[in-house]
């Protein structure tokens, strides 16, 4: 145990050289390839942050209402609703993946309706994908009609 901690401490000493190597830049580059570094890193976490708490939530709270429209009386089961939940996260996290692949060969940094349109096209097969892309071009229509008829107020 001695010989351990006798290596640990002699790790842990530094040089004078390497500890003013640490605390400032040798010379001013140095300087901008850091700040350069922090700022990418920073706007990468700042994007991060924001995936996490959009998919964070949970989107059980909808599950009864979309059910009632559909079969009114049945309900879910928990271990049900939680399938549900993982399975809508996915195919969201598959769309929004597949969007910004589509942005990015078409050298955009901004994810349009229509990158989202031909996404969901791709990934839905058949009917499904033309009745899904049908549904939220409805939903957006509504919402920007929405916001028009509120504006006139």
């Amino acid at each position: 145990m001695a010989a351990a901690s006798a290596m640990a401490e002699a790790s842990s000493k530094m040089t004078d050289e390497e500890d003013q190597s640490i605390q400032e830049p040798k010379n001013a580059n140095s300087t901008i390839v850091q700040k350069k570094t922090r700022g990418l890193r920073g706007s990468r976490r700042c994007h991060a942050n924001r995936r996490r708490d959009s998919f964070g939530d949970s989107f059980a709270a909808y599950f009864p209402q979309v059910l009632k429209q559909v079969h009114q009386g049945l309900s879910l089961s928990p271990e049900s609703v939680s399938v549900m939940d993982s399975m809508v996260h996915d195919i969201l996290d598959r769309i929004a993946t597949e969007a910004g692949r589509l942005a990015r060969y078409a050298k955009r940094v901004t994810i349009t309706s229509r990158d989202i349109q031909v996404a969901v096209r791709l990934l839905l097969p058949g009917k499904m994908g033309k009745f899904a892309e049908a549904q939220g071009t409805n939903a957006a229509l509504r919402t920007s009609l929405c916001a028009i008829w509120q504006q006139r107020k």
